[in-house]
């Protein structure tokens, strides 16, 4: 049975299969029953978040890492106790030492023995990671097996590896058994991409994941994630040492950061990568793209941007 929030939001989004469109806006107060009350909700602590970030490099509208860290970092900062600085490329020592939460969003460069080093050490000392698409993917194959023992995935290999854009057609299953999407629809719909088959440490557990037209909610998600032609590793959580991480090989469109339950998603990620209830972080589901009629989302491809470097 379809959570019963999620059924006027697939009427709502059902409207065009092609990938690259956002879904339609929706009624905040469908969206309301999935993000639960959180005005008065606060956090536990004072949470210092890290946002790295690099280059743009696709077309407007893709990859758009600038333009994303420009988004969401004004939105974490007006969170409550919540403080955010930037690093571009790769973080520095002191940034580490720092960082509560690294959320990454970027084509990796080329990252050397000695920032691994200092980035396996964040994470096994207690550090928390949320990483978003592209981030997963380094070459050549000694660097990707040194970034899936800070992440817990990353690209295997151009042959062995595998992406795909994938539409409204091909629904995205959620483990809704694991606490991170406890709750929620067992399926949600974007246009959008992901990537699978890549390299999977065993501390992994993959949480989400793109079905087939086939595949339905009467599955649990262990039966779809074992189907034919599903792409796993759509979300995963990961522990390393002390250190928990959230990660997505979603995220390749701008509209898609605009969409609220996507929004959605992620917060609910950081929060339980920070061992937060995640009602704190609520507001950025909302913040910026609901209308004066209580829709909220965009019907903006978000095309026509040009790309910038820095």
């Amino acid at each position: 049975m379809k959570h019963p929030a999620i059924i006027l939001l697939y009427a709502i989004a059902l409207v065009s299969p092609l990938a690259a469109q956002p879904n339609q806006p929706v009624p905040k107060a469908e969206l309301l029953k999935l993000t639960g009350k959180f005005k008065e909700a606060s956090l536990s602590k004072d949470i210092r978040i890290l946002w790295l970030y690099g280059p743009e490099d696709h077309r407007g509208g893709e990859h758009d890492y600038i333009r994303i860290k420009e988004l969401f970092v004004p939105l974490l900062k007006k969170i409550p106790r919540v403080s955010v600085d930037e690093a571009y490329q790769f973080p520095s020592q002191a940034q580490f030492d720092k960082a509560d939460l690294l959320i990454q969003y970027l084509h990796q460069s080329a990252i050397t023995d000695k920032q691994f080093a200092s980035y396996q050490k964040f994470v096994n000392d207690g550090g928390r990671v949320v990483s978003i698409h592209e981030s997963c993917i380094i070459r050549p194959i000694d660097r990707a097996h040194k970034l899936a023992g800070c992440i817990g995935c990353s690209w295997k290999g151009n042959k062995d590896s595998r992406w795909s854009k994938f539409s409204r057609n091909e629904p995205l299953f959620l483990n809704t058994k694991h606490p991170v999407f406890a709750g929620l629809p067992k399926s949600i719909r974007f246009n959008d991409e992901s990537y699978w088959d890549m390299i999977q440490r065993d501390a992994v557990e993959v949480v989400g994941a793109v079905g087939t037209p086939a595949n339905t909610e009467t599955q649990s998600f262990a039966e779809v994630l074992n189907s034919k032609g599903v792409r796993g590793q759509a979300f995963w959580t990961y522990t390393s040492g002390k250190g928990r991480v959230f990660g997505t090989t979603t995220g390749h469109f701008t509209y898609t950061y605009h969409d609220p339950l996507y929004r959605l998603l992620l917060v609910r990620g950081i929060a339980w990568a920070l061992e937060e209830k995640p009602e704190a972080f609520m507001p950025i589901v909302f913040a910026g793209i609901t209308d004066d009629k209580g829709m909220v989302g965009t019907k903006d491809t978000m095309m026509n941007y040009k790309n910038r470097k820095k």
